[in-house]
C-alpha cells in the first residue's frame, strides 16, 4: 500500500511511506537528524522528574486557557522563581541549525519586576551558561542575552516591549552561521557569525535545557507560558 502524505525521507527507509514528516531524520543528508522538544502545555509532566523548581513554595502547573498553558507562580511576594528542564539536551554547534520559540504572558511588568525565558545549562536559579530573552527590572524592553562562563552579553536590545497581561511571542533561528531573532514572526535582528565555545565567545557550547524565571514583588506576579519549542540538527 502506498500512502499519500508528507513523508520527508526516501521510500526505501523505514518511515519512507509514513504519511507524516519523519520526526527524527532529514532527507538528503545521511546521518543528519533533528531533535526537538515542544510543549503546548496540556500537561507539564512531573515537577520532580521533568522539571526542577527553585523558589520556596513556588509552583509550575497547568492552567485553563484555550490551546493549553502552564502557570508559574511565586511562593512569596519576593521569591525568585525558576523552573528548568531536568535534562540538558541541546547544544549550539557551528554549521548546524538550531530553533527556539516561546510565547509567554507576564501578569505584571512594573519597574521592580524582572523575568527571563530561554535555555540554560543546569537547573539552578543562576546558570553559568545559556541564552534567554529577558526583561530587566528597570525596563519594559525584552532583550536577548547570552551567557558564557558566567559572563553575560546582550546580543539584541529591544526585541519586543513587555506589557502587563500582554503576550510575547519571540524566538530565534541559528542557521549554522548567523543568529536570526524574531518577534511575533517578524525578523527584528541578525547577529552575524556568533562564535561558539567555552571562553571569549558569543554563544555557549554547553548542553542546554528550557528555563523560565521571574522576580516578583507580589504573589500575583505570575508568568503564563503558552508554548515552547527547542530543536536542532545533530549528527548521529
Amino acid at each position: 500500500m502506498i500512502f499519500v502524505g508528507s513523508a520527508t525521507v526516501p521510500a526505501s527507509q523505514p518511515l519512507g511511506n509514513y504519511p507524516f514528516p519523519d520526526p527524527f531524520h532529514t532527507s538528503g543528508n545521511t546521518g543528519l537528524d533533528t531533535v526537538s522538544y515542544a510543549n503546548d502545555f496540556f500537561t507539564v509532566g512531573s515537577t520532580t522528574l521533568d522539571w526542577t523548581i527553585t523558589g520556596t513554595s513556588s509552583t509550575f502547573a497547568i492552567t485553563n486557557l484555550l490551546g493549553g498553558a502552564a502557570l508559574l507562580t511565586p511562593g512569596g511576594s519576593s521569591t525568585v522563581t525558576t523552573v528548568a528542564g531536568t535534562h540538558n539536551g541541546f547544544q549550539f554547534i557551528s554549521g548546524y541549525d538550531f530553533w527556539y520559540l516561546c510565547r509567554i504572558q507576564p501578569a505584571a511588568v512594573s519597574s521592580t519586576k524582572a523575568f527571563l525565558f530561554g535555555l540554560q545549562t543546569g537547573t539552578s536559579a543562576t546558570s553559568t551558561d545559556g541564552i534567554w530573552f529577558t526583561k530587566p527590572a528597570s525596563s519594559t524592553s525584552v532583550n536577548l542575552v547570552s551567557r558564557v562562563g558566567s559572563t553575560s552579553t546582550t546580543l539584541v536590545t529591544g526585541v519586543a516591549t513587555a506589557s502587563a497581561g500582554g503576550w510575547l511571542d519571540v524566538g530565534f533561528y541559528y542557521n549554522g552561521t548567523d543568529l536570526l531573532v524574531y518577534s511575533s514572526d517578524n525578523l527584528v535582528a541578525r547577529v552575524s557569525a556568533p562564535t561558539i565555545g567555552s571562553s571569549a565567545t558569543t554563544l555557549t557550547d554547553a548542553l542546554l535545557t528550557p528555563v523560565f524565571q521571574m522576580t516578583p514583588t507580589a504573589i500575583s506576579d505570575t508568568l503564563t507560558i503558552d508554548y515552547v519549542l527547542a530543536a536542532q540538527e545533530i549528527t548521529r
